[in-house]
């Protein structure tokens, strides 16, 4: 239980930090503080389940020494794992809301808009700094709470608690904004619809005034003791 615990507040706490990145790199690019992430609270899941990736193998494999000690490869795995992680992520969230978070179409070397070359490269740069300095310090941080056990306790329950409550109502929300927006795309597409049928009968409506005008050029429309040509009427048709 007690490896549980820390390794969920490990977790929250590299989702609180990439809650933090995110809203510094779109401030960055907007200059505006933005909420950013899935969630209702300053968490963003998929920077902690990132991380996991590349601190999970040192942590339980005892393969940190000979990891660590050949940068290179830290290199290569962060940028290929987190890369992956990223798509699956973009692929499975768009099959289920029918929504994209993220679009890389107008990107440098994008796969699908889904991953690109500098969002990769920014990603393994976290993955380096995560190696080589969050997680040393951050496990020290944790197996301090964990010398608590009371104060882990606390923690793990109420965090775990108004997590799951945010997964439900963030769910929900997502769920019925799927909902709105495929209900406002099916609407666009009926109205298109309607246009086209509504085009078809006024230029059949044109054809047949232009048709009676080639006949009867002569012919004028008496409307308010006003005359209106048939040239005129198509004209309102153009317009």
């Amino acid at each position: 239980m007690e490896k549980v615990i820390s390794y969920f507040l490990l977790f929250i706490i590299y989702a609180f930090l990439g809650y933090i990145c995110e809203v510094i790199y779109v401030f960055i690019l907007t200059k505006k503080i933005t909420n950013r992430g899935y969630l209702y609270g300053p968490l963003v899941p998929i920077y902690a389940f990132g991380a996991f990736l590349i601190i999970l193998p040192l942590n339980e494999f005892n393969i940190g020494s000979f990891i660590m000690d050949k940068w290179y490869l830290v290199i290569l795995y962060g940028f290929l794992s987190t890369t992956l992680l990223e798509y699956l992520t973009s692929f499975i969230m768009e099959k289920i809301f029918h929504m994209r978070w993220w679009d890389y179409s107008d990107k440098f070397l994008n796969i699908n808009g889904r991953v690109c070359l500098r969002n990769s490269l920014l990603f393994t740069i976290l993955v380096v700094l995560v190696v080589y300095v969050l997680n040393p310090f951050l496990n020290n941080i944790v197996s301090y709470i964990m010398n608590i056990e009371i104060l882990a306790y606390i923690l793990f329950f109420v965090i775990l608690a108004t997590l799951i409550t945010d997964i439900i109502f963030s769910t929900i929300k997502h769920i019925n904004i799927s909902k709105i927006i495929i209900k406002l795309n099916e609407m666009k597409d009926k109205a298109l619809e309607k246009r086209e049928e509504i085009n078809t009968y006024f230029n059949n409506i044109k054809n047949k005034i232009n048709n009676i005008n080639k006949k009867y050029p002569s012919l004028r429309l008496i409307k308010d003791k006003k005359k209106i040509s048939l040239n005129d009427i198509l004209n309102k048709f153009k317009k």
